[in-house]
């Protein structure tokens, strides 16, 4: 089957313009700042309150999840329409 360069599973640019588009990308430097914000708050305070060092990197993993979701949908994608050899 020939490689079609197009395919979301062959092309870094086509993936890259996927998993950071401007929504994407948002979301993830938003999450970057709350949990810098977040640790420098609880290192400030001394450890305190517990759940502030947690709590502050789970819009990291939040980002996370969305973008292995994603991936995984587009390779799928790709899959059905007969565009991958594996």
């Amino acid at each position: 089957m020939q490689m079609n360069a197009n395919l979301y599973t062959y092309s870094m640019r086509t993936r890259l313009h996927v998993l950071f588009s401007p929504l994407r990308l948002a979301a993830f430097i938003a999450a970057i700042v709350i949990a810098v914000v977040g640790n420098v708050l609880y290192i400030n305070n001394g450890g305190g309150p517990d759940w502030l060092g947690p709590v502050s990197v789970a819009p990291i993993w939040a980002c996370v999840a969305w973008e292995v979701a994603t991936d995984m949908k587009m390779r799928r994608r790709d899959r059905e329409s007969g565009g991958s050899d594996s």
